[in-house]
């Protein structure tokens, strides 16, 4: 008895069996790593509290061009839409030949004009298409003023119409207006939110323009899809100013020109020298 009574203190302290791992014969897979900079491999992120969502059109390969948003995109204040390469894509470009332009521009200018257009109209489409609200648009050659935006209200700005954060100011009629005054136009604006005024002048541009309802986006890419030729983006813009479909401008501007940037692209020479930052 004294026995069987040792043998059941023993089994009481007796360490459980560990199992032996069992090495799997299947070797790990191996993810390819993207050949792209960190800034270029993320996907479009949602904006800040109280910021819009910053759509920024820059060509992959342009990366001098997008080496000034690589912090303010690592910090989640904006969104890279990669552009069209219009001299690469050429003909084979749906706006290519939707293009008008100038009858003596060159090639090369239909191809990079018809890329721009490409850009922005898809760009518009996916705001649409994902319901995207409080959406900014601004190509790759522009500041952006972030102080500024983040002291703003959006909820507040008018909800009725595409807003010009950004552009450049030019007659109402004929570019040639000599009779124009640049500087008596602007003496008239006031601080934020201004209306346009078509009468007295025209805003071209595509520094930035903000969109506070999806339905906007909407409605312009439907508007410029029906029309079986195209002018540039900014051009046909002017259009919808006359009309009255486009109708307020943020003074002074929140997105506006960085001039060493836009004198390397393709309508470089054709802008003007002076402070974008007040149109």
């Amino acid at each position: 008895m004294v026995s069987r009574k040792r043998n059941k203190t023993k089994d009481k302290t007796r360490k459980p069996l560990r199992r032996k791992k069992v090495k799997s014969s299947r070797k790990p897979v191996k993810t390819r790593k993207s050949k792209a900079p960190p800034s270029m491999r993320k996907k479009h992120r949602k904006a800040k509290k109280g910021m819009p969502k910053i759509f920024v059109i820059n060509l992959r390969r342009d990366l001098e061009k997008w080496d000034k948003y690589h912090n303010d995109y690592e910090k989640g204040m904006l969104s890279r839409y990669s552009a069209c390469n219009g001299m690469e894509v050429s003909t084979a470009n749906p706006y290519y030949d939707r293009l008008k332009i100038m009858w003596n521009a060159g090639e090369k200018k239909r191809k990079c004009g018809a890329g721009i257009l490409n850009s922005h109209m898809n760009l518009i489409k996916l705001i649409a298409d994902h319901k995207i609200n409080q959406a900014l648009i601004v190509e790759d050659d522009v500041v952006i003023d972030y102080k500024k935006l983040e002291k703003m209200n959006l909820d507040k700005l008018p909800q009725d119409s595409l807003i010009y954060f950004g552009g450049v100011l030019h007659p109402p009629t004929s570019f040639k207006d000599k009779k124009w005054s640049y500087e008596k136009t602007v003496k008239k604006f006031k601080n934020g939110i201004n209306k346009i005024d078509p009468s007295k002048y025209r805003i071209f541009g595509g520094f930035g323009y903000y969109m506070p309802k999806w339905e906007i986006a909407k409605e312009l890419y439907e508007i410029f899809e029906q029309k079986p030729k195209l002018k540039p983006l900014d051009t046909e813009m002017t259009y919808l100013q006359k009309k009255g479909i486009i109708k307020y401008f943020y003074y002074p501007a929140m997105s506006y020109l960085h001039m060493d940037d836009a004198a390397k692209g393709i309508h470089g020479a054709a802008y003007i020298k002076r402070n974008m930052k007040y149109y």
